[in-house]
């Protein structure tokens, strides 16, 4: 069976072409060509753009779960979601908690996700190993230093589970946790970190090269004895192979610091995320109150707030929302801003055949209007989404 999507602008790496349709057979992409070919089923674009699916790489939940609920409900829930707004790749992110809170939440997704939508290729821990003056909405009481005992008996259980694991490089023992990380193929980030540059440096140089929500619980410069020292965030920018996650929501970064980030990181090395929490997706008109752990938070001005509005705690953003921040208020061309929800974290992530429209790669599509309007998801050549 072979489906041909017809009449868009297709998005093909840093340019766009038109007159041109995208084959799709057995999962994958088999053609990108103006030469018209056998097909069975069509799909009229419209005018409108064929994207790469996008990949969200940090999102703890949506449509009222997280994926730390651990029931079959909330990982098929939370995902649904996502898919309708454009994901077709997601990794559920579980904050710090106590072990068996973490194992049963690593468990669910293990078990569910392959009757969800989008992909689930993995999971990534957000914690426990952070700094507590970086806590932000992260339980404290949940905040601890690098535990061997724990960590190598998470990965004996779910290692094939867990791909990414953020953490604070300042910590004590945390040099060897980088290196556990390593040895087990699991990509290491930072984040809610108070790291100054040797931290940074030394992570650096074992092979740390992400940054987790850039700006959201990263250190900046401080002075000890009068002498500046750089942290996470002048690192990030001092480094060119760092990637950088940015929660593009226009709340925890506001455009005129996207712009920035963008002209100094690039559409290479800046990548989109949610971060989005339990109301993902969700309208916040009810200024819906609720609570991470013992962390009461509002959801409020399409953002999640800790409940006294001192900081941030969330986001409810969806990937859609993400592109048309970037294009619409910082003034990021859109090959770019997709590239950074596409490419760039397939790239991060080592998925292999994603994260762009090209012979051989799956068959993960987003067709959307010139305000980022998902008119339809596509997971593997299947229409998981519609709304034409």
């Amino acid at each position: 069976m072979i489906t041909k999507i017809h009449s868009g602008k297709v998005l093909f790496g840093n340019e766009i072409k038109e007159n041109v349709s995208v084959y799709i057979k057995n999962e994958k992409i088999i053609a990108v060509t103006d030469e018209n070919l056998t097909f069975d089923i069509s799909i009229d674009a419209k005018g409108n753009y064929v994207s790469p699916g996008f990949i969200d790489i940090h999102v703890h939940g949506g449509a009222g779960y997280e994926f730390v609920d651990a029931t079959k409900e909330a990982i098929i829930k939370a995902s649904d979601i996502h898919a309708k707004h454009g994901t077709t790749t997601i990794y559920p992110t579980i904050s710090a908690y106590e072990y068996d809170k973490t194992a049963k939440a690593l468990d669910a997704v293990k078990k569910y996700s392959a009757e969800a939508m989008p992909n689930i290729y993995g999971c990534h821990l957000e914690g426990p190993y952070f700094s507590p003056l970086q806590s932000g909405a992260q339980d404290p009481s949940f905040i601890r230093t690098p535990d061997e005992k724990e960590y190598t008996l998470l990965y004996e259980k779910y290692g094939d589970i867990i791909t990414r694991w953020s953490y604070a490089p300042e910590l004590e023992n945390s040099d060897k946790f980088l290196a556990f990380l390593n040895e087990k193929g699991i990509i290491p980030a930072a984040g809610h970190t108070d790291a100054i540059y040797n931290d940074m440096l030394y992570a650096y140089k074992h092979g740390m090269k992400l940054i987790t929500h850039l700006y959201s619980c990263t250190s900046t410069i401080t002075r000890k004895d009068g002498f500046r020292r750089l942290g996470v965030i002048e690192t990030a920018y001092l480094y060119d192979d760092i990637d950088v996650e940015t929660i593009a929501d226009g709340c925890h970064l506001p455009p005129e610091l996207l712009k920035l980030i963008y002209k100094i990181k690039g559409d290479d090395h800046m990548c989109l995320v949610t971060d989005a929490i339990r109301y993902g997706g969700m309208s916040d008109a009810e200024n819906i109150s609720c609570e991470n752990g013992n962390i009461p938070y509002v959801i409020e001005d399409g953002v999640a707030k800790l409940s006294d509005r001192s900081a941030f705690a969330g986001s409810i953003a969806t990937t859609d929302r993400l592109v048309n921040v970037c294009v619409k208020k910082a003034g990021i061309p859109l090959v770019s801003a997709v590239k950074m929800i596409t490419e760039v974290p397939a790239r991060i992530m080592k998925l292999k055949n994603k994260g762009l429209i090209k012979i051989g790669y799956d068959a993960d599509i987003v067709i959307f209007d010139d305000d980022i309007n998902i008119k339809y998801t596509i997971v593997k050549g299947k229409v998981v989404h519609k709304n034409d």
